[in-house]
């Protein structure tokens, strides 16, 4: 098994105008001139949207004051509803032979793949290429696949979004309403092949998106618990762990589980870091100096833009699973 961790760096390689962390806050203040964030922007006096979303959760736990808590809402809306405009479909992939390749040869059946977007675009690159279906692509605790008038076959490759998702609504139980569970919307704006005509929903018009805004604090449901516990365990079990796309920021501390996870293992040595990005060289050099230890021979920086790096990507993997056999 391999496993992928996967960030905005995927996203913007298939779509140029997809912003990384570092342009979301402009991004949205652009999209609408009434956007939310406009007053985030305001009120920090920053361009960082992690910064400003951290200052804000630190003053709504000081204050607990009503306006922030719905200011912190009225974002989560609108990066949900900003990400639903990047999704996959039949025609994409068409066009976008390299991402095909990388789909078709990258990922196995087995395989987990932790994605750090919102946006849906992975597992519905996924899906197009039968990759993905909703019985436990997203983990074993979200499952809206009872719903369906044919139960689908077991999904080959999961995604583990454990920052939440354009397709996840969060709903209140309608036997205890003061409590609320997170599941997925299946639609085929998310998932081309598996969702065709197809929509279900889920909780009965009394659910909002859900997805866990850009801070240095992250507050998780039970249900995205799961899928980092269930992240934790992939880790601890895969044969390489690839880092595509992000610059897994020191902030996040669960980053920095994983990958401890990954090499805390008897089988280390025999084991594959490979990070592709533009600033591979440094975000490798930056793993190894986070052991202290020499783990060169583990971490494999692959520099340059995704749809470039596929070859050498199949190569160290190829090169990998033959010095384990």
């Amino acid at each position: 098994m391999n496993v992928f961790i996967v960030g905005a760096g995927f996203t913007k390689a298939i779509f140029p105008n997809a912003p990384l962390n570092r342009n979301l806050l402009e991004a949205l203040a652009l999209k609408s001139p009434a956007s939310v964030c406009q007053a985030l922007r305001d009120r920090y006096k920053t361009e960082d949207i992690e910064i400003a979303l951290t200052r804000l959760n630190v003053d709504v736990a000081l204050s607990q004051d009503q306006n922030l808590k719905e200011l912190r809402r009225g974002i989560e809306s609108e990066l949900a509803d900003y990400f639903n405009s990047f999704c996959a479909s039949e025609d994409l992939m068409a066009q976008s032979q390299w991402l095909t390749h990388l789909i078709d040869g990258t990922f196995l059946p087995g395989d987990v793949a932790i994605s750090l977007n919102y946006d849906c675009v992975l597992e519905g690159a996924l899906d197009c290429r039968g990759k993905w279906s909703p019985n436990g692509g997203y983990g074993s605790s979200l499952d809206n696949t009872w719903m369906c008038n044919d139960r689908p076959s077991k999904t080959p490759v999961t995604v583990l979004k454990i920052h939440g998702s354009a397709s996840f609504i969060i709903a209140p139980y309608a036997d205890k309403p003061t409590a609320s569970a997170v599941n997925f919307v299946f639609d085929e704006c998310f998932f081309p092949r598996s969702a065709k005509n197809t929509h279900i929903g889920y909780g009965a018009g009394t659910g909002r998106s859900f997805l866990i805004a850009p801070s240095y604090v992250k507050i998780p449901t039970v249900e995205i618990s799961y899928l980092m516990l269930d992240a934790l365990t992939a880790t601890a079990q895969a044969r390489n762990l690839v880092i595509i796309g992000t610059a897994l920021r020191p902030e996040d501390g669960f980053l920095t589980l994983l990958i401890t996870s990954f090499l805390r293992q008897p089988s280390w040595l025999s084991r594959k870091i490979i990070v592709v990005d533009p600033a591979a060289e440094s975000i490798s050099n930056r793993l190894k100096d986070y052991w202290g230890v020499n783990v060169s021979s583990q971490i494999f920086p692959i520099q340059g833009q995704l749809q470039n790096s596929i070859a050498r990507l199949l190569a160290v993997i190829g090169d990998s699973e033959k010095a384990q056999q």
